[in-house]
């Protein structure tokens, strides 16, 4: 398991901000993320896994609930289940959280490593052929068009069958051009390969089902990187910042563009999605200077207002009078309609 060095400072200097500034921030997100980011400003990467948790309003629903004991394992349960997070960035969450709360708890354990046997089998891919559409946020911009209910991401593999390639284990090659991620692995963990500026290609085995957010963020150099047909959620973040990446193929299955995944992009030229995607979710390609053509089917039911600000040469390829149609109409984005049927 990984240990997060910087757990001890940060519960206290969160606990003493609290003290500071009274309980009820506990119960306003912004509030909250703003004074911790003044308060703990050298912790980027902490800070980012903090304010993801409670973006999903996990501290207030920890509040709400009656029992102590079944807040803490609620919530355990759905950063796992839900926000994919690594047991290291679980643990990191629920003990800031609950010692910045003045809540008793001990963090479990980590389990013995067991050798792995010479020839690990591939871990199966979660759930093949059973994906659910992506959560969909619920303020639709376009007078008339009513958002999707959103279902649940798409789910991860059973803790039996996950094995997590995390940042202690990417560490080991950071300084390398080429990295090789062995088979077996089904999650690329959060912030695993975050600002590797000597990394130019990565190859990812057939078994991952997962990258998770911020995963290769800031690698300036990152030219060249295949996703696996069994991908099925791309983190926030994931590719932010790779200058240098020109060109992507997203997998069949994959249902959500997240926040931020391909901003600052600045060389990003062809990107090909797949017809599984349903919404694309704030600032997802801001600043993708270098996108040129883009084709969003009538799959997709949900687009942030920012989603594609600052990209210049833009041209978005769709379908007449679908939700992507009435979305560039509206917020003047330059598109290319043509009826369903014909080419595109």
């Amino acid at each position: 398991m990984l240990v997060f060095e910087t757990t001890n400072k940060i519960k206290h200097a969160l606990r003493q901000m609290v003290q500071q500034y009274g309980e009820e921030i506990l119960d306003n997100k912004d509030q909250f993320v703003s004074i911790m980011n003044d308060t703990i400003p050298e912790y980027e990467k902490e800070r980012r896994l903090l304010r993801t948790v409670l973006n999903q309003n996990m501290l207030s629903t920890m509040r709400r609930e009656d029992s102590k004991k079944i807040a803490i394992m609620k919530a355990r349960e759905y950063m796992t289940n839900e926000l994919f997070l690594a047991d290291s960035a679980v643990e990191f969450v629920l003990t800031c959280f609950t010692f910045m709360m003045d809540w008793d708890y001990e963090s479990p354990a980590p389990a013995p490593v067991q050798a792995a046997p010479a020839q690990a089998a591939a871990a199966p891919a979660a759930s093949a052929g059973a994906v659910t559409p992506g959560a969909i946020p619920k303020n639709g911009n376009i007078p008339g068009v009513t958002s999707p209910v959103g279902g649940a991401k798409p789910a991860a593999p059973p803790v039996s069958q996950q094995r997590i390639y995390d940042a202690k284990t990417a560490s080991r090659s950071r300084w390398k051009n080429a990295i090789k991620v062995d088979d077996g692995y089904t999650t690329i963990d959060a912030f695993c390969f975050d600002g590797f500026g000597f990394l130019k290609s990565v190859q990812l085995p057939s078994s991952l089902v997962v990258i998770g957010e911020f995963a290769f963020s800031e690698c300036k150099r990152l030219k060249s990187i295949e996703l696996p047909a069994n991908v099925k959620r791309i983190g926030r973040g994931a590719f932010q910042s790779c200058s240098r990446l020109t060109m992507l193929r997203i997998p069949d299955g994959v249902t959500e563009i997240e926040e931020n995944t391909f901003a600052f992009c600045q060389g990003l030229e062809i990107l090909d999605l797949p017809s599984s995607i349903t919404s694309i979710a704030a600032e997802a390609f801001q600043s993708c200077i270098s996108l040129k053509k883009l084709f969003l089917g009538d799959g997709v039911k949900f687009i942030e207002d920012n989603a594609f600000d600052m990209c210049p040469n833009l041209t978005i390829r769709c379908y007449e009078n679908t939700y992507v149609h009435k979305f560039c109409q509206a917020n003047g984005v330059k598109c290319e309609a043509t009826k369903k049927g014909f080419g595109l």
